[in-house]
């Protein structure tokens, strides 16, 4: 929570900064180069974050920030942002929010997680690399509440997930044909895992019970914002 409290106040002096003693005019001019400004984000003396915008007198648009938060003088995530769709009535300054985000989680210069943003900070979904391969195999769905409910992971490299984990209990499609076809439970993720990967308790699954295919039937905390990933 404070680094994503830093990015944000780092987002919002950008933009003051570079509306300072600006009019509005009227128009967004075509074609404008794209700028920099390098930020010492916690004033040791060294640049941790570079804000790349649009300047046009009235008219700036920050459009990107890449942060080097290890100071190893390689960028290690970097964050592309937009103005609010619901500015405060009478705002001087556009509100800044989060778009996308590409991480490098572990600093050894490969993006691993990708995120996509909805308005007002609500987390989309992610996808992951976990084998470091340059395939983001691994997809984790996210509710209202910014929490993650649902986790599809493409295993054959298809762009189709065949396997299909909420808390409590996977999907499986063990022939690949973008249709679940088996299913196992468990007590918790942990040990839910640890079924599909040995296998253990694997059942048939019948379409019309699967939650996949009709995620109404999925409990009300299992939900996501965004639905199956194919609709």
């Amino acid at each position: 929570m404070k680094r994503v409290i830093i990015y944000i106040l780092v987002l919002l002096a950008f933009s003051l900064a570079m509306n300072c003693d600006k009019k509005p005019v009227k128009g967004l001019k075509f074609g404008l180069s794209i700028a920099n400004k390098d930020v010492d984000t916690n004033k040791d003396d060294k640049i941790d974050t570079i804000g790349y915008y649009m300047d046009d007198a009235g008219n700036y648009r920050l459009l990107y920030n890449e942060l080097d938060r290890n100071l190893d003088g390689f960028s290690d995530l970097m964050i592309w942002v937009g103005s609010s769709a619901a500015p405060k009535k009478d705002a001087q300054i556009k509100e800044i929010v989060k778009i996308h985000e590409e991480e490098d989680e572990d600093y050894d210069g490969k993006v691993d997680i990708l995120r996509w943003y909805l308005p007002n900070e609500f987390i989309a979904l992610t996808q992951h690399d976990k084998d470091k391969d340059g395939y983001f195999e691994t997809t984790t769905y996210y509710n209202f509440k910014k929490l993650p409910v649902r986790t599809e992971i493409d295993t054959n490299f298809d762009g189709r997930a065949d396997r299909i984990l909420w808390e409590t209990k996977a999907e499986l499609d063990t022939d690949f044909d973008g249709i679940p076809d088996s299913y196992t439970e468990a007590p918790t993720r942990l040990i839910l895992e640890d079924n599909v990967q040995r296998k253990v308790g694997i059942k048939p699954l019948d379409k019309a019970t699967s939650w996949f295919l009709n995620p109404a039937l999925a409990p009300s905390e299992y939900r996501s914002i965004i639905g199956s990933g194919y609709f």
